[in-house]
């Protein structure tokens, strides 16, 4: 074999290499189904937090706004999916029951000021474990409950702009309380996790617009929640 041949040889089982390489990291980045096209700024959520996440380079994110992305054949792509926003309502008995299911047996789910979302839903309402009731608004401070959850367990109280979200929470639903509002008569939880089946859901009813979802600190609990949700040890971004 020529020198050029060999060359030529060494150069494409380089680039094979790599390839190989490429999509073995492609396999091992957790894929995140992200739900819009409802309520509130959606757009301006995915924005931030798919930089945050591209950072991580842990994370895989699909935008959506087709609820039948959520029946069982689409689901199953995904490692996670994550609700953001108020608003909407299944169109397809296949969409509601697909998410149940997945969670049920073994998907994250994640919830961003979720809660005021699919209200004729008994499952998303079950999965999420509050329904929103009504809310207040503006700067307060998040004291943090749980400081040896995986998910909290490293945070630290801090203060932020935002809605301050009530619920009503599902009779099946057992509150673990991560994190709560402390102002005054307001006390409720606004971070909370469950195990559901083989799933996982964390929700945080914060992020109600750009002076909340480009807050440093809400963005780590968001990135941490979708680790331990997805399954994995939660890191911050």
């Amino acid at each position: 074999m020529s020198t050029r041949k060999r060359f030529l040889a060494h150069v494409l089982a380089a680039l094979a290499l790599l390839a190989l390489a490429s999509d073995a990291a492609a396999a091992e980045k957790t894929k995140v189904l992200l739900m819009g096209g409802r309520g509130h700024d959606w757009k301006g959520f995915h924005a931030v937090i798919s930089e945050v996440l591209a950072k991580t380079a842990d994370f895989e994110l699909v935008l959506s706004e087709q609820l039948d992305d959520l029946k069982p054949e689409s689901i199953k792509k995904y490692d996670a999916v994550m609700f953001y926003g108020s608003g909407g309502n299944f169109t397809d008995a296949e969409q509601e029951k697909g998410l149940g299911d997945f969670v049920e047996s073994g998907g994250g789910l994640v919830g961003v000021h979720a809660t005021d979302a699919f209200k004729k839903s008994d499952v998303y309402w079950r999965l999420l474990g509050g329904r929103f009731s009504g809310h207040g608004g503006g700067s307060f401070m998040v004291r943090i409950e749980d400081k040896r959850h995986p998910v909290t367990a490293p945070l630290e109280d801090f203060e932020i702009q935002d809605e301050t979200y009530r619920n009503n929470y599902h009779p099946d639903f057992k509150l673990h309380s991560l994190g709560r509002i402390d102002r005054g008569q307001e006390q409720q939880s606004m971070i909370w996790a469950q195990e559901f089946g083989k799933g996982r859901v964390f929700n945080t009813t914060l992020g109600h617009g750009r002076a909340a979802f480009d807050n440093p600190h809400l963005q780590r609990l968001v990135v941490r929640g979708l680790y331990w949700a997805a399954g994995r040890e939660p890191k911050d971004p």
